[in-house]
């Protein structure tokens, strides 16, 4: 598996303590020893996703400064971001994983996307980024971060070529606020976006009940290529959300893959050093085994509602 990956992706910094760090890919590399590292480019191109008006604004940044309440930047992020994008590149040409900082999915065409309160650490969006550039498609986009990727589908909310499946924590009771199951697309790309909740405290087994609909959903759509926005948050202690997710179902979401690639989103800590590789795994088609985290009874009662709700809206679009 070729992980791209280069040290520029640590000149986008804060003086000050922040969760969103350089530290998070030096955590990362150590849970990948073995793999090829390689090189990203550099890319000049960003306004093919964003607005000249956002671009101008992340590249007149002359000093360390806050975009907003969550996000910072400094005079390193604007170059640091396109190497960003040009990572996100080479991993989808290689199949591989772009191992790149900062994050994307939360950046929408003019920053902030759906009303969201901030940027929540991203600048530019990096699987955006591929879709435009390569011209892709009837692609598909998974993203299980454990938060809304409310940036990707605000770009693509009319898009029918762009199948966008966002498996995250019940927007109720985390960032963004929005992604809800009746948030399916517009017009010709109505039922394209597939929003599905997991409540707080959720664990493995929930995953088991959603990856049977993914694949279902995958299958009819039968897209030439699937690109992983990858966050690791969801993993039991990682520090920024509710979920108790284990090795167990980063590697059942990987092997979901084929022809795929996959780019780094989410993920501070424990969810990097042990779900990252567990995920890497089931890119690579390896064999592994790993025990399961079970769900309480009143989360599960919680998730059934939920998901009675879900595929009722999505019966009317796909064979689940």
């Amino acid at each position: 598996m070729y992980i791209v990956y280069s040290d520029k992706y640590k000149e986008h910094y804060s003086s000050t303590h922040h969760i969103e760090n350089p530290d998070r890919l030096t955590r990362a590399l150590k849970s990948l020893k073995g793999e090829k590292i390689v090189e990203p480019i550099k890319v000049d191109d960003p306004q093919i996703v964003h607005s000249e008006e956002y671009v101008n604004k992340i590249r007149n940044i002359k000093g360390e400064e806050w975009i907003d309440a969550d996000t910072y930047a400094n005079e390193k992020t604007y170059e640091t971001a396109l190497y960003a994008l040009g990572g996100a590149l080479k991993a989808f040409e290689l199949q591989g994983f772009a191992l790149v900082r900062p994050p994307g999915h939360h950046a929408g065409k003019n920053g902030r996307a759906l009303n969201a309160p901030t940027l929540g650490f991203c600048i530019f969006n990096n699987i955006a980024y591929i879709i435009k550039k390569k011209m892709l498609r009837h692609v598909a986009i998974i993203d299980f971060d454990v938060h809304y990727g409310n940036g990707t589908q605000e770009i693509f909310y009319d898009d029918p070529e762009v199948l966008h499946i966002d498996i995250h924590q019940d927007p109720k009771t985390i960032f963004p606020g929005t992604g809800f199951p009746e948030m399916i697309g517009k017009g010709e790309a109505e039922g394209t976006k597939v929003n599905l909740i997991i409540p707080p405290r959720g664990s493995d087994d929930l995953y088991d009940e959603l990856l049977p609909i993914i694949q279902a959903i995958i299958e009819d759509f039968k897209p030439a290529y699937i690109i992983f926005s990858a966050g690791f948050d969801g993993f039991k202690g990682d520090g920024l959300a509710s979920l108790n997710l284990t090795e167990y179902t980063f590697y059942n979401l990987g092997s979901l893959g084929k022809r795929s690639s996959a780019v780094l989103e989410g993920g501070y800590g424990i969810g990097l050093e042990r779900g990252l590789p567990a995920f890497i795994k089931g890119l690579k088609g390896e064999e592994a085994e790993y025990p399961k985290e079970k769900s309480s009874d009143a989360v599960k009662s919680k998730f059934f509602d939920l998901l009675e709700k879900e595929k009722g809206i999505l019966r009317d679009y796909w064979k689940i």
